[in-house]
Parts: structure tokens; sequence; C-alpha cells
């Protein structure tokens, strides 16, 4: 019952930030996409076969598509609030297309850990979506969770997609998060 009632909590507060602002960062936007290459490249790297390789062809090709949707109706701003590297701070509100995006990514990940085999009663099946939850909002568990290596997968061509996307749709985000200076 408790974890019914947690993950309640973690699905209203993940919901309702999806639906605001909220500042743009470079540990979002560029050092977890790359964390998560890294961590694709290793975990794929102790599970290599052949099949491997093509399953991850076909899950990169799904997480850019799924990327590419998530950008959808994004909403990026430019506040008059200044960082302290003195740039207008840039506000990224994601919206329906993100949130139904990370539900099919959720979704996928676990059609491809059943397709390997593996049996996900209720239980399971709550506490993956828990700490699904909670990867995407704190990048504290991103770095200390572990995860199989199709997630990675998912996470790295998706999350790369969005955001090189978002860069080259909104030079002043660019600006903000990657090469912090003015014009």
């Amino acid at each position: 019952m408790g974890l019914w009632i947690f993950l309640l909590i973690l699905i209203y507060f993940f919901v309702k930030e999806t639906f605001e602002e909220e500042t743009a960062t470079r540990v979002s936007l560029v050092i977890i996409p790359i964390y998560s290459a890294l961590m694709m490249i290793f975990t794929i790297g102790q599970n290599f076969t052949p099949q491997t390789l093509l399953i991850t062809l076909g899950l990169i090709i799904v997480g850019i598509t799924v990327g590419l949707f998530q950008t959808k109706k994004v909403q990026v701003t430019v506040t008059d609030e200044l960082n302290k590297y003195q740039l207008p701070k840039v506000k990224i509100k994601r919206g329906w297309y993100y949130l139904i995006g990370w539900i099919a990514i959720f979704v996928i990940s676990i059609l491809v850990e059943m397709a390997y085999g593996a049996e996900i009663n209720h239980e399971e099946l709550s506490e993956k979506l828990a700490i699904e939850i909670l990867r995407d909002m704190s990048s504290i568990v991103m770095f200390t969770n572990e995860s199989s290596w199709f997630i990675w997968v998912l996470n790295f061509s998706s999350s790369w997609t969005y955001d090189t996307y978002l860069f080259f749709k909104y030079p002043k985000l660019r600006q903000y998060v990657v090469l912090r200076k003015k014009n």
C-alpha cells in the first residue's frame, strides 16, 4: 500500500513538473545525455551479441523517433532573470508530447525486458515506474541507479535527439547551456 501511495505522489509531481517551466541546465541537457552514451557503450559491451547489436540499432531508431516527437509543442522562453554568467535564464516547458514520449519509452523498455524473458508482476512494475520517474526528476538517481543496457540505449537516443533538436531550434538555449556566452 505504501508503494502505491508513494507512486501516486511521484506521478502527481512528475506530471505537474512536465507542464511547468523549469530552468534549463547543463546537467539535464548536456551531461546526462553524455553519461547515458557512456553507460550505453559500457553496458552493451558487457552484454554484446549480434542480437544485442540488432536490437540496439532498432532501439536507437525508436529513441530518435520518440525524441523528435517529444519536441513538439515544447516552449522555450528567455527570461529577464540573469544567471551567474550574466546571461538571461532560459526556461523549458515540456508538455503533453514529452509526457506521451516518456510513457512510450517506459512501455518499450518493459516490453524489451519481457522479450528477454523477465516476468514482471504489478509490484515490480510499480517499482520500475517509481525508479524511472525518480531518474527523470533527479540527476542523483540518474547517476546512482543501475539500469539495463536497453534502457541506456533508449535514454541516450531519445534525450540526445530531444536536446540536439532544441539546441538547433533555439540558439539562445544553446548559448545559455552549452556556450555560456552572450551573442
